[in-house]
């Protein structure tokens, strides 16, 4: 969920500074510019760039900077030197600045120095500020001039800057291409600075001429300078070259396999790295006549390493959803590969070699082709991975690299290969889990969870071994605490659509209860995530006993709450012998008691938004049901009165022959309809969500949805008014429902089978024209059917991958907090709204990004006024645009139209958009007053100017959405 306003107070104070707003804490650090101490003068320049981070808005921003150049202008080498770092530490802001002209008329006024540290200090601030002064012809002539340098330092500064340049402007690529040219064949230029010249050419890819040129170029110096420094980085650069340009591509391949004959073994490592970044760029262009180069180089060499680095480039050619460039014949070099490199004495090139065989393996299962010609690679890859699994799990020495390589591919071919590859793989991986311990335990449970995610029914022959490992290590639990939750997920797994045997709920109970408190904690959130919450309310309630902080309580016992409802609606023991009603009364009251909890739990460093909205349309969804039932009672209970045919006949609706039971469907369905929609926003609001969550939101939408539709279709239906009606069949909600995850697997199972029930009940039943207790009994099939499936809790109630907040600002505000703007009518108000997207995510995430932000303002007179005919003047304006942030930072101008006076609210709501422009309702929003007056009350305005154009650098008042 995306959160507003500032940082977390827990995160500000981890430097150890005070909270305090943009204007007092840059006031603080001016006053360290202007010390005479040059000690507190540079502490005070070191932390603008945390400034820059919490208060990433221009005004300030270029407030800062304009302080810090005039410091550069003024001061000694050291402070110049530290505001050099502020600039390449703060590159993203650097175009927020105001005064360009102001700020660089300060740094260059240093390259006129006669100190040529002074200049070169000079040189490499203007390089780091290249993004924003691209085209500025002096900084070019400056920079070619200081190439000519005798001072090392100066022409190392140079350099720096050009390159910096060159990266970013058209203009100065083309001009310096010969003056660098010049100096990399001259014969007075140095050797070590020739070889940091060259590296600029990379960025000379502007237009296709200079490419042509610097790569003419380069060629000429292959031959000239043979030594392996030169060749290294020549090749190198034409590879960055090429990769940019594209279309140059197919010919550096050539020139880079003819290098990797090449007798020097440094040469031929960089060779192999230049590939595999052709490889990323452009795997589209490779042919098979390039794969083959490079398996011949594989085959005859005879070092390992090179080995390994020739498969990794193979194998990122594998996993290229675009490349084209292997042939899968018997007869082709690759089958000489896995011969060879599959059963190396190497367990990196093994393991590397088995990688590539299983990309071959899947490249062959998307194909669909299996020939003669074409043989089924399945087998030998599962050979592989057996052989190279059971030498790095029984060695002495644990090669984790390799072992997480190894068991990733077992994990890949069971998905794609046969039932008995993956009986294998599974097989192979228990029999090993039996003999390990340690880190190698650990990663062979993740890779069997892994499995068991997707193929519960392939982990099944395994559980009698699980169980046994699970019960050997409850009982030195010390030792290996970081396996038994994956042990105690390989449960959860098979038991997914199994009932518990009282062996596995015995192993499972003694577990939970020995071990430590974190690690309960995890087994039962797993729990949740598989829906077997009485094991998940046991953990729970065991935990509220032993937590000191009073949020955290709270948190625990909301869960404990959530867990024991839905143990009530799905436990088998409640099902046995509690009804159906009552299962529904006692879990939305278990569930308003855990809301109430999670409200208490709410601090200022974490706001369970989402999982109490997740709590309360649960409550919603149960209390619908609930509605449901009793109006399917009502049949029973409540016969149509006497005067039914003749209301019937009045209101032209048939149904109405069936007494109160109609009306009371017919709300029935409008509150499960209003669960739906309320969900479809909840999923629409949760952009840091992993996608099984946003599945798993929308299965539960679908189970509202089908109940719904099934009171209308087999009820409903038969009324000639057809005001309850959509469409004219009940349609298949998502029956093609592809989800890997078992944890979602079942409740989308359970909703095809619903929609089943119904059709094959229509079906069976065309000629129904009332509503009788076939009807009736359908629906209460149907409800019984979604509401006793165990619902599983998402990941994101617990864990978010990813957390994305916006800083918003919105200009004017008012001088003094609460007071509204002030403004004449025949005026426009101009209203500028600003905001930086911040986004935090762990190393291997790889969810949404923000493309784009949609500003959405609306005002809304407090006191519409009444025209004429006594109706409202409508006076509303709404005004919105999208804007793409530029470095995190975005912003949007409005100018608003006030047709009457009085006060006015004026709403700012912000939206973004993904990268494939699906729209999130998730971010934050504002408010601000505004007072119209009459032309006439000028005198009464005469403030209004000052306080239109009032802003704050700080993010304005503004609500979590």
């Amino acid at each position: 969920m995306v959160s507003v306003g500032l940082r977390t107070a827990f995160n500000e104070h981890l430097f150890g500074e005070p909270e305090q707003d943009a204007n007092t804490a840059l006031t603080e650090l001016d006053k360290g510019l202007r010390s005479v101490k040059i000690g507190e003068q540079c502490e005070a320049i070191v932390r603008f760039p945390r400034l820059f981070e919490k208060y990433p808005f221009p005004i300030l921003i270029n407030s800062a900077l304009l302080k810090l150049a005039e410091v550069f202008r003024t001061g000694t080498n050291f402070p110049r030197l530290c505001v050099l770092r502020v600039c390449q530490q703060s590159e993203k802001h650097l175009d927020k600045i105001l005064n360009v002209d102001e700020f660089v008329k300060r740094i260059f006024t240093v390259i006129h120095s006669n100190d040529p540290i002074a200049r070169s200090l000079a040189l490499r601030t203007l390089g780091s500020m290249a993004i924003i002064i691209s085209d500025r012809k002096s900084v070019h002539h400056s920079i070619r001039d200081s190439l000519d340098s005798h001072d090392a330092v100066e022409l190392e500064a140079a350099i720096y800057a050009a390159s910096k340049f060159a990266a970013q402007s058209r203009t100065f690529s083309v001009n310096m291409c010969s003056k660098i040219a010049e100096m990399i064949q001259g014969m007075a230029t140095p050797v070590n600075i020739k070889l940091k010249l060259i590296p600029i050419l990379q960025y000379m890819h502007h237009d296709a001429h200079t490419a042509a040129m610097v790569r003419r170029l380069c060629a000429q110096l292959l031959p000239s300078y043979p030594a392996q420094n030169f060749v290294c980085v020549t090749l190198h650069t034409l590879t960055l070259l090429a990769s940019e340009t594209l279309v140059e591509i197919p010919q550096q391949l050539l020139l880079l396999l003819e290098y990797l004959c090449d007798s020097r073994r440094g040469v031929q490592a960089q060779v192999l790295s230049d590939l595999k970044i052709l490889a990323v760029k452009g795997a589209h262009l490779w042919t098979t006549s390039n794969v083959d180069g490079l398996i011949d180089l594989l085959l005859d060499q005879p070092h390992l390493e090179l080995q390994r680095r020739a498969l990794d480039v193979l194998v990122t050619l594998a996993m290229a959803e675009a490349a084209n460039c292997f042939t899968l014949k018997a007869d082709t070099k690759l089958h000489l590969i896995w011969n060879q490199c599959c059963y190396s004495c190497d367990r990196s090139v093994a393991a590397k070699a088995v990688q590539l065989l299983v990309q071959l393996v899947i490249i062959s299962s998307k194909q669909g082709v299996s020939t003669s010609s074409v043989p089924d690679l399945s087998q030998d890859a599962a050979l592989s991975v057996e052989s190279l699994m059971l030498g790095l799990c029984l060695a002495e020495k644990t090669e984790e690299r390799e072992l997480k390589i190894v068991l990733a591919s077992a994990v890949q071919l069971s998905r794609v290969a046969g039932a008995e590859v993956s009986a294998a793989m599974v097989d192979c991986l228990t029999r090993l889990l039996l003999l390990s311990s340690g880190p190698t335990l650990v990663l062979l449970c993740q890779a069997l969870a892994a499995i068991g995610d997707t193929q519960p029914s392939a982990i099944i022959p395994a559980l009698v071994d699980i169980m046994s490992m699970l019960k050997k290590l409850t009982v030195q639990s010390n030792q290996e605490v970081l396996a038994i939750p994956l042990l105690c997920v390989l449960m959860f797994q098979t038991h997914a659509s199994h009932c518990w045997s009282q062996q596995a709920n015995e192993v499972v109970n003694e577990a939970i209860f020995r071990v430590d408190l974190w690690v309960a904690f995890r087994i039962a959130r797993s729990a949740t995530r598989y829906g077997h919450h009485t094991i998940a309310y046991k953990i729970f309630d065991r935990l509220l006993g032993h937590i000191s902080t009073e949020h955290l309580y709270f948190w625990i016992q909301g869960l404990r709450d959530f867990t024991l409802a839905e143990s009530h609606l799905s436990g088998p023991d409640a099902r046995s012998t509690v009804s159906l009603m009552e299962r529904l009364v006692l879990a939305a009251k278990l569930y308003l008691q855990g809301l109430s909890s999670l409200k208490a739990a709410t601090s200022p460093t974490r706001v369970l938004q989402f999982q109490a909205e997740f709590g309360r349309l649960r409550v919603e969804f149960l209390s619908a049901c609930s509605q449901l039932v009793q109006a399917c009672r009502t049949l029973q209970t409540a016969p149509p009165p006497a005067i039914a045919h003749a209301v019937a006949a009045a209101t032209r609706d048939e149904l109405q022959r069936c007494g109160r039971i109609t009306h009371q469907l017919r709300k029935s369905v409008v509150a499960l309809r209003q669960v739906a929609e309320a969900l479809s926003k909840l999923g629409q609001s949760a952009f840091d969500a992993d996608p099984e969550s946003l599945t798993n939101l929308q299965l539960q939408k679908q189970m509202a949805l089908i109940l719904a539709q099934t009171v209308e279709s087999t009820c409903l239906r038969a009324s000639q008014q057809g005001v309850m009606t959509a469409e004219d069949d009940l349609p298949m909600i998502n029956k093609t429902v592809q989800t890997e995850h078992i944890a979602v697997r079942s409740m989308a199972l359970k909703c095809v089978e619903s929609v089943d029930l119904v059709r094959r009940f229509r079906d069976g039943n065309p000629d129904l024209k009332l509503i009788n207790h076939l009807n009736v009994g359908c629906i209460m099939d149907c409800l019984k059917l979604l509401v006793e499936t165990p619902l599983c809790f998402p990941r994101f109630m617990f864990q978010t991958l990813q957390t994305t907040s916006i800083k918003l600002a919105v200009s004017p505000q008012p001088r003094v907090a609460g007071e509204a703007i002030t403004t004449t009518m025949g005026s426009q108000l101009a209203v500028k709204v600003e905001g930086i997207v911040q986004v935090t995510s762990s190393q291997r995430s790889s969810g949404r990004r923000v493309r784009a932000v949609q500003v959405t303002i609306q005002s809304n007179p407090t006191n519409p006024a009444v025209g004429p005919d006594g109706k409202p003047v409508e006076s509303s304006v709404s005004m919105n645009k999208t804007v793409e942030p530029h470095n995190d930072y975005f912003s949007a101008q409005f100018l608003l139209t006030f047709a009457a006076a009085g006060l006015h609210q004026v709403f700012v709501e912000t939206a973004l958009l993904d990268t494939f422009d699906a729209l999130w309702n998730a971010g934050p929003k504002a408010q601000l007053s505004v007072k119209i007056f009459e032309e006439s009350g000028s005198s009464r305005t005469t403030s209004s100017s000052s306080s239109a154009a009032a802003r704050v650098s700080v993010s304005a008042t503004s609500s979590r959405s």
